[in-house]
């Protein structure tokens, strides 16, 4: 199916209220973002970060990691490597066959096995490789924009500028930028004061991302100087209503409730019926496990449901501790 590039319609990134998920490694697979579009159907959502030289060596897991559903649209294809030529040719094979509504640079990745090699945010370190790598990958495009996930820097807060500069120069249309720099961990804040300002020194739409738990945080972001769009990377993992929630603050409207334990239930055990039919019954049990813990989080028998879950390896099994969690009392804290 066409992009809505190509269907001649607005570009992912010019959408307000304009709230992303955020690439996660074994979270924002397709399964996730199913219930993730159906609680939010007004979300930009990204895939997975997508080795580029594993597409062209035709490994089929990773391949998986790139297929998509068209209800997911809006949808943006992140990849990652160190040779421009190979994110270059992956974008021609992605784009031959998916036809995604986007495609994204990680520039931003600070884990070791990816930025050691000269990837995600190590590619920070070689510009010149960066801006090779943005050129190439617009100019097997054909037309569906390119963007560049980055960081405020790795050592400097302003280093992101001039890269970002560089890299829309090369015909990136967007850029996130992560308000951390590529050793700050999670449990250190994020700057937005930084983030603000990189922001207001570019001209393309700018997402923020970093520190983003609830509806006021995602309010607060947005309305940075410079800042076009949030987006939601921990605070979204088996959390999707925030997603929801949060587009419905930017565009003032009426906001939906906190969902309550059944609500909580209900959307698991769709999640995990997604994740059995997409990978098979024992895959799709034990992966899902860890999001599902936060599903189910906030109540008195949290521990005990999720005590309960690791112990399951079936289906059957794993919802009947579900429903069990449904039936337990109101007390959400």
């Amino acid at each position: 199916m066409p992009s809505s590039t190509e269907n001649n319609t607005q570009p992912w990134f010019e959408r307000r209220p304009l709230v992303a998920l955020a690439p996660m490694e074994a979270v924002t697979d397709c399964a996730y973002r199913r219930i993730a579009r159906s609680i939010a159907p007004n979300a930009v959502l990204y895939t997975e970060f997508v080795p580029a030289r594993g597409l062209l060596a035709g490994a089929a897991k990773v391949w998986e990691m790139a297929h998509f559903e068209e209800m997911e649209r809006p949808i943006v294809i992140q990849l990652y490597d160190s040779v421009p030529e190979a994110l270059g040719d992956a974008v021609a094979a992605v784009r031959e066959k998916y036809q995604p509504d986007g495609f994204d640079l990680n520039m931003g990745c600070p884990m070791r096995k990816v930025a050691n090699r000269g990837a995600g945010c190590g590619m920070m370190a070689t510009p010149d490789i960066a801006v090779d790598s943005v050129r190439r990958m617009v100019e097997n495009a054909n037309g569906i924009p390119v963007s560049v996930k980055t960081r405020l820097g790795i050592r400097k807060r302003d280093e992101v500028v001039d890269l970002a500069r560089a890299c829309i120069d090369a015909g990136a249309e967007q850029i996130t930028i992560h308000a951390r720099l590529k050793a700050e961990r999670p449990r250190e804040a994020a700057d937005w004061t930084a983030l603000s300002s990189a922001a207001c020194k570019l001209r393309v739409p700018i997402i923020g991302n970093g520190d983003i738990w609830t509806v006021s945080d995602a309010l607060k972001m947005n309305s940075l100087e410079g800042i076009d769009g949030v987006m939601i990377a921990r605070g979204g993992i088996g959390n999707p209503w925030l997603l929801q929630r949060c587009c419905q603050a930017i565009a003032d409207e009426a906001i939906d409730p906190l969902p309550d334990r059944e609500e909580k239930a209900r959307v698991a055990k769709m999640h995990l019926r997604a994740n059995v039919e997409l990978k098979g019954e024992r895959r799709g049990v034990l992966e899902l496990r860890k999001i599902v813990r936060n599903y189910i989080k906030g109540h008195i028998d949290s521990r005990r449901t999720w005590m309960r879950i690791i112990e399951t390896i079936t289906l059957t099994d794993t919802l009947k501790v579900l429903d069990d969690f449904a039936r337990g009392p109101d007390d959400s804290q």
